[in-house]
């Protein structure tokens, strides 16, 4: 999941350790040239807002003015032509960073005491690597899909003759020798896909092709190759487009019944008082005791809570004075974000899944614990 190419220079634990007591971080998504261009009305209102505030928010909006100043200088400099771009600005750290991104975003605006890391965890799990074998009997193409754009691709050459219908001993031997081939042209697709699984990080395989070649590459795999592939017999003459539908169909699927999964297992384990836990109370002292391992949240669910500007205590609610020291000082965070922080701090995964009903009506959120 974390290994696509688009994330290779991107230290998510890094942004997630960046926290203040204040909000003094400006995180921006541009979703491609003309949201650049909407900037100025949208830094316009979240000034207004911050004007309306009292004087704990004085400070804050002097930190947002300048982080607005070193926005706007980078595209000044650096004009967004294509593609989306993701902003993380905090002038009282000293820190800027730029990132474009290939695959597109939803525009965002966001002041808090950290950057706003959810959007880009959601690309990472959504873009994440896929291996893809596109084979029949004569040539097996063999590649990573990274961010949903495909590498190049390792050839195989089959030419795996067809069957034939001689008779008696000559058919045997022809036979044979046909299954050897077939089976010497299976492994070295399975070993192309063992070396693919050195060099890159993924944990899916897609195969897709002639029946009988994806049976025996299957045999042939290690289980631990075995347990992450999904196949279909596609006919690969009727052209690129509807054997890449195929592919992309395959995928989404297999990752659905990975959710699903994931969910039944914790739910499973919670039902039984074992490592599992629902609802956001629960997963947040998990992750606040380094007990999570892998959380699943609905992808859709966007819960709102509080931080204390005093002692930094999250209430994942909507209290007026902070739980922890009676402050009234408090401004507003994305508690599913500050999951995602919590994350990678500990090392935890964060699935985020499609609507599921159980998994709604439980909280739209769980996590598989450690111990």
């Amino acid at each position: 999941m974390k290994g696509s190419a688009m994330f290779a220079d991107l230290d998510l634990r890094r942004l997630a350790e960046m926290t203040a007591p204040e909000r003094v971080f400006l995180s921006v998504y541009l979703a491609g040239p003309a949201s650049a261009r909407s900037l100025p009305g949208q830094f316009e209102r979240l000034r207004r807002l911050l004007r309306s505030g009292g004087a704990a928010e004085k400070d804050e909006r002097e930190h947002f003015d300048e982080n607005v100043r070193l926005v706007e200088s980078y595209l000044d400099r650096h004009p967004l032509k294509s593609g989306s771009l993701c902003i993380f600005a905090c002038w009282a750290l000293d820190f800027f960073q730029a990132i474009a991104l290939p695959a597109p975003v939803d525009d965002l605006v966001w002041i808090d005491s950290s950057p706003c890391i959810r959007p880009l965890a959601e690309l990472r799990e959504e873009y994440e690597n896929v291996a893809v074998v596109v084979a029949d009997n004569k040539r097996a193409r063999i590649f990573l899909v990274s961010s949903a754009v495909a590498g190049d691709a390792e050839t195989v050459r089959g030419n795996v003759k067809n069957h034939v219908k001689k008779g008696g001993w000559s058919q045997q031997r022809y036979e044979r020798r046909r299954d050897g081939e077939l089976l010497r042209y299976a492994r070295q697709i399975v070993d192309k896909l063992a070396d693919l699984d050195k060099e890159a990080d993924f944990r899916r395989i897609v195969l897709v092709g002639g029946k009988e070649i994806l049976r025996i590459v299957h045999e042939n795999l290690p289980q631990v190759l075995q347990r992450r592939v999904a196949e279909k017999a596609v006919d690969l003459g009727k052209g690129d487009a509807p054997v890449n539908a195929e592919i992309m169909a395959l995928f989404a699927g297999q990752e659905r019944r990975s959710e699903v999964s994931l969910w039944e297992r914790i739910r499973a384990e919670a039902l039984r008082g074992g490592l599992g836990c629902v609802g956001l109370a629960d997963v947040l002292a998990a992750l606040q005791a380094g007990r999570a391992d892998t959380i699943i949240v609905s992808r859709d669910f966007r819960p709102m809570g509080r931080r204390c500007r005093e002692c930094e205590h999250l209430d994942a609610g909507t209290a007026a004075r902070c739980a922890a020291c009676g402050s009234p000082s408090l401004f507003e965070v994305d508690v599913v974000n500050e999951i995602v922080e919590m994350a990678e701090k500990t090392g935890a995964e964060v699935d985020f899944a499609d609507p599921m009903p159980t998994l709604d009506e439980a909280g739209h959120v769980a996590a598989l614990l450690r111990w």
